[in-house]
């Protein structure tokens, strides 16, 4: 890739590791439900149209994981870059989720969603 430097980038390229362990698909499909829930209480909030963009592509990574790791089998590429994309998609969760936000407003945008406002606490 050349930057608008007009300089070549000589740096290689990451590898991909061809990984064979099981994929942690319930864990993926929960962490997609969290950021579900971060975009909906943002979007609630009147968070900014940049962080809603950064929420939505964390979980479009999520899902683009999980569909990758449900189509091609343990040890190709396909597979591999499921994984590669739901660990940086882990990653970036933390990034977005603040640790000093309290975590009632995204359990009510979740509930909403399930429920529709209709789930009552018990």
């Amino acid at each position: 890739m050349t930057p608008r430097s007009g300089i070549r980038d000589l740096r290689p390229a990451p590898v991909l590791s061809i990984r064979r362990d099981p994929f942690p698909l319930e864990a993926a499909r929960d962490l997609l439900g969290i950021v579900r829930a971060l975009y909906a209480a943002a979007r609630a909030r009147g968070a900014s149209v940049a962080d809603l963009h950064a929420i939505a592509a964390v979980g479009d990574d999520l899902r683009q994981a999980i569909a990758l790791a449900e189509a091609h089998p343990p040890g190709t590429l396909g597979f591999s870059s499921a994984w590669a994309r739901a660990e940086r998609a882990a990653g970036r969760v933390g990034e977005l989720a603040d640790a000093l936000a309290p975590a009632a407003p995204i359990v009510r945008a979740a509930v909403t969603r399930v429920g529709g406002g209709n789930v009552r606490s018990g």
